[in-house]
C-alpha cells in the first residue's frame, strides 16, 4: 500500500506549532546603539553587543566564531594583529560591551616581512585557528599560521602569493585557501593565482610539517563567459577572492572576482574542474533599474547598462538535493598605477555608438535617441571598464561594475535562479531617504550612484526554524539586508538593519565587511545571533534575532521540562533553533507519545532540504515500515522511531551506518523490519536502552526521547 500525498499533507499541518503576529517595526532607535530596523514584520532584530578595536579603520575585518568556547577571533589589519574576543557574557534582549583577551601581533607567529593579516578561520571541533598571513612584498609566497585557541603557536605552511581567505572544510580534514596573486602597483611583478589545499594531522603539534596542494589555474579550465583581460596571462588574471564548501566537504567554490567567474574544486581529488562565468545583468530591463546619476537625487530608471555581478564573499545552500551559490555582487576594478581599466563614460562619449543587439529594454531607435538627448553627459561621472564593449574602436555596449543586488546561482549551471533586482537601492531609500547611496567616509547623499550603489559586500545564510535567511552586507550605506531564501527561487525581502550613527561622517558601525550566523545551539544567549565586523569603524556588532512565527513564548520556559528535567538541554536547543515547539505556551508535555505528522514537522524543520515524503514512501515500498502504521495521528513505537530516524540520517549524510553486533535482553521483541535500524541506533550512540539492558521496542516513543535523540543525530550532521 502506497502512502497517499493528501494523507501525508495532513500530517504536517498537525504539527504543533504556535505562532503569533509580530508588530511591525519601521525604523525603530535603540537609543544605547543608534541601531535603527526597517520592517520586521515576522523578523525582529536587535543589537546586544559591539566590540570596539579602539584601532579606527582596519580595525576589525574578518570574524570566526568557536561554539564551544563562545569566543570569536577577529582580524585586524590596523595593527596587523588578531584579537581574541569573548561572547560569553553576551545576554538576550540587553546591549553589552564585548570584552577583548588577548591581542596577537604579527610578530609573535614567528614569520618575517609581514605585510597583512587578511583572514582568519576556527576549526569546527578541534582546538585550532588557521590565520592567512600576506608577507612583504605582498608577491612573495603567503603562509597560513597555526595555532590553539587561546593564541599559543603552533606551526605554518607557506602557501601562495597574498593568501586572501582560508577556511576549513566541514569536516574539520582540510584547510582551502584562496591565494589572490595580486600584481605590484607598476606591474613588475604579477604573480598567478592559484589554491591551496592543507592536509590536517589529528593532532597537531607544534612545528608539525603538513602535507600541501597548490592548485594552480590554466585557461583549458575556462567557459566562454569568463572575463578575461589584455593584461598579463590567464594565469596571471585569475585572482581566487573567496571560498564556501559544501555541506559534505566534497566540493569547494571560489569567486574569482575581477574575472566575474566562479571555480568548483573537488577537494576529495584536489583538483580544479572548471571556471564558469556569471555573464551580466542588463539594466534595461524591468526590475534591474538602477540611480546611476550623481546629481544628488533619487531616481531608479533603467539604463543601457550591463552590470557585471563580480562578486565576493560567497556562501552555499542546499535545497531539494540541488546545491546554490548567494552572491554578494559588489563589483571591482583592476586600477593599478601601470594598468587601470576604471573610466566614466565622459571619459569615451566621443567613442560610443551603442548597438540595441546588446541590450534587451532599448530598441535602435531609443537608444539613438538617448545620445541625441544628451545621455551621455548626464551620465558623465557613471564609471564603466574599457576593457568590454568595445568593437573596431567603438563602444556597442557599456560594462559597468557590479549590479547593486544579490543573487542566486544555480551551481552545476551557473544559470540565476533569483535576483534582487533593483531592491537595494529602493529599500535603502524608503528606510534612510537622507543617507541614500551615501558613502562609508562621509555622509553625501546621492555620492555612490555613480560607481557601484551601495555595495553589496557579503553574504552568509543561517537557519531559524523552518526557515533559512540570507544575511546581505552593504558595505557603504552601512546596512544589512534580510531575505527568506528557503526556497531560492522565491526568495523574499524580511527586514533591513544599520547600527551606524548617521549624526556624524564615522559613527556607530560603519562598513561592515564580514558576516557570521550563529545558531541558537551555539549562542551564549540561547538565541541566533549575526556578527558583522566593520572595517572603517573598526567595530563587530552582534545582533539578536528572534523569529516572531516560532513560538509567542520567546524564553522557551516550560512549566513541564524545568531545568532539572533530564531533557531540559535538549528540548531548550531544538525549541531554541525553531525545531520543536511546545503543545501550548507554557507546557511542553514531555510525556506524551510522538505521533507521525509531529515528527514529520519536526524532521521537515531540522533538515529542510530534504522530503521526508519521499523518505516514508520508500520505507513502505521496500516494506521495512509496514503502511498500516504510517498514519498521521498515529503514536511511534521506539523501534519505529529508531527505524526512521536512522534511515534520516543515512538520507541526510548519503552514507550508511555500519550495523553492529551488540543486543538487548529484549531482542526477540524487536519486529523484523526494525531490528537493523534498532542496532544502528545503538551504534551512533543515541539509542541504547534501558539500564536492565532491555530496549522495550514497543513502548510508546515520546515527545523528551524524541527531543535527545533528533539533538543528538544533529550533532553529528553538523
Amino acid at each position: 500500500m502506497k502512502m497517499k500525498k493528501s494523507l501525508w499533507s495532513s500530517a504536517i499541518a498537525a504539527s504543533l506549532v504556535c505562532t503569533v503576529g509580530a508588530p511591525l517595526a519601521v525604523l525603530a532607535e535603540n537609543p544605547e546603539t543608534s541601531f535603527y530596523q526597517y520592517k520586521g514584520e515576522s523578523l525582529s532584530i536587535s543589537q546586544i553587543g559591539q566590540y570596539n578595536s579602539q584601532s579606527g579603520k582596519g580595525g576589525t575585518e574578518i570574524l570566526a566564531f568557536d561554539a564551544a568556547s563562545k569566543q570569536a577571533f577577529v582580524t585586524n589589519g590596523a595593527e596587523t594583529a588578531f584579537d581574541i574576543l569573548s561572547f560569553q557574557s553576551l545576554k538576550s534582549n540587553q546591549f553589552s560591551s564585548i570584552p577583548s583577551k588577548k591581542r596577537i601581533f604579527s610578530k609573535d607567529l614567528g614569520i618575517d616581512r609581514v605585510d597583512d593579516i587578511t583572514s582568519i578561520a576556527s576549526h569546527p571541533t578541534k582546538d585550532l585557528i588557521a590565520l592567512a598571513v600576506v608577507s612583504q612584498p605582498k608577491t612573495d609566497p603567503g603562509y597560513i599560521v597555526f595555532l590553539k585557541k587561546d593564541g599559543t603557536y603552533l606551526t605554518k605552511v607557506k602557501v601562495g602569493s597574498l593568501p586572501d581567505m582560508v577556511t576549513f572544510s566541514k569536516d574539520g580534514t582540510k584547510v582551502i585557501v584562496a591565494n589572490e596573486g595580486e600584481p605590484t602597483d607598476d606591474y613588475s611583478v604579477d604573480p598567478e593565482g592559484s589554491l591551496s589545499i592543507i592536509e590536517l594531522k589529528s593532532q597537531m603539534k607544534q612545528n608539525d610539517i603538513l602535507s600541501h596542494t597548490l592548485l594552480p589555474f590554466s585557461e583549458e579550465l575556462l567557459d566562454e563567459n569568463v572575463r578575461v583581460q589584455s593584461k598579463g596571462t590567464i594565469a596571471q588574471q585569475l585572482e581566487p577572492e573567496y571560498i564556501s564548501v559544501s555541506a559534505d566537504s566534497k566540493t569547494a567554490y571560489v569567486s574569482m572576482q575581477e574575472n566575474n567567474a566562479i571555480a568548483t574544486v573537488d577537494l576529495e581529488a584536489k583538483k580544479i574542474l572548471h571556471v564558469k562565468g556569471l555573464g551580466v545583468k542588463d539594466h534595461s530591463v524591468k526590475g534591474n533599474e538602477l540611480d546611476a546619476v550623481q546629481d544628488g537625487k533619487y531616481s531608479l530608471e533603467k539604463q543601457p547598462l550591463l552590470g557585471y555581478y563580480m562578486p565576493d564573499a560567497i556562501d552555499v545552500m542546499e535545497y531539494k538535493g540541488k546545491t546554490y551559490i548567494l552572491t554578494p555582487n559588489e563589483g571591482d576594478a583592476r586600477d593599478y598605477q601601470a594598468y587601470s581599466e576604471e573610466a566614466s563614460i565622459g571619459d569615451i562619449a566621443g567613442s560610443v555608438r551603442l548597438d540595441a543587439k546588446h541590450y534587451a529594454g532599448y530598441t535602435q531607435e531609443e537608444l539613438d535617441e538617448l545620445i541625441k538627448d544628451g545621455w551621455l553627459d548626464r551620465l558623465n561621472k557613471t564609471k564603466i571598464t574599457t576593457e568590454n564593449g568595445q568593437v573596431n574602436d567603438v563602444y556597442e555596449s557599456l560594462h559597468s561594475y557590479g549590479t547593486r543586488s544579490f543573487t542566486i546561482f544555480d551551481a552545476e549551471t551557473m544559470d540565476v535562479v533569483f535576483d534582487s533586482g533593483s531592491d537595494f537601492e529602493r529599500i535603502t531609500h524608503d528606510a534612510l531617504p537622507e543617507y541614500f547611496n551615501t558613502s562609508n567616509d562621509e555622509i553625501n547623499m546621492d555620492k555612490r550612484s555613480s560607481s557601484k550603489g551601495p555595495e553589496p559586500e557579503t553574504v552568509v545564510t543561517g537557519e531559524i526554524g523552518s526557515n533559512k535567511y540570507a544575511f546581505i552586507a552593504l558595505e557603504r550605506i552601512s546596512a544589512i539586508m534580510v531575505y527568506d531564501v528557503t526556497n531560492p527561487a522565491s526568495s523574499k525581502f524580511v527586514t533591513m538593519i544599520s547600527s551606524r550613527d548617521f549624526s556624524e561622517n564615522v559613527k556607530g558601525d560603519v562598513s561592515p565587511e564580514g558576516l557570521v550566523f550563529i545558531p541558537a545551539s551555539d549562542s551564549p544567549t540561547g538565541k541566533p545571533l549575526l556578527s558583522a565586523t566593520h572595517e572603517v569603524s573598526g567595530t563587530v556588532a552582534v545582533y539578536e534575532l528572534d523569529d516572531k512565527t516560532l513560538t509567542t513564548d520567546q524564553s522557551y520556559e516550560f512549566n513541564d521540562v524545568p531545568a532539572s528535567h533530564w531533557s531540559y538541554s535538549y528540548v531548550n536547543e531544538l525549541v531554541n533553533r525553531g525545531i520543536l515547539f511546545g503543545t501550548d505556551a507554557h507546557t511542553f508535555s514531555p510525556n506524551k507519545p510522538l505521533t507521525y505528522a509531529q515528527l514529520s514537522s519536526i524532521l521537515s524543520r531540522a533538515f529542510p532540504a530534504h522530503s521526508f515524503e519521499q523518505l516514508m514512501t520508500q520505507l513502505n515500498e521496500q516494506n521495512i515500515i509496514p503502511a498500516e502504521l504510517i498514519q498521521p495521528n498515529h503514536p511511534l513505537s521506539r523501534a519505529e522511531l529508531a527505524t526512521i530516524l536512522v534511515y534520516a540520517y543515512e538520507t541526510v549524510m548519503n552514507t550508511e551506518v555500519k550495523q553492529g553486533s551488540f543486543t538487548y535482553k529484549d531482542e526477540a521483541a524487536i519486529a523484523p523490519y526494525a531490528k537493523e535500524a534498532v542496532q544502528k541506533a545503538y551504534e551512533l550512540q543515541v539509542m541504547s536502552g534501558y539500564e536492565q539492558g532491555e530496549f522495550k521496542p514497543n513502548q510508546a516513543a515520546t515527545r523528551a526521547q524524541a527531543a535527545k535523540i533528533i539533538s543528538l543525530l544533529l550533532t553529528k550532521t553538523k
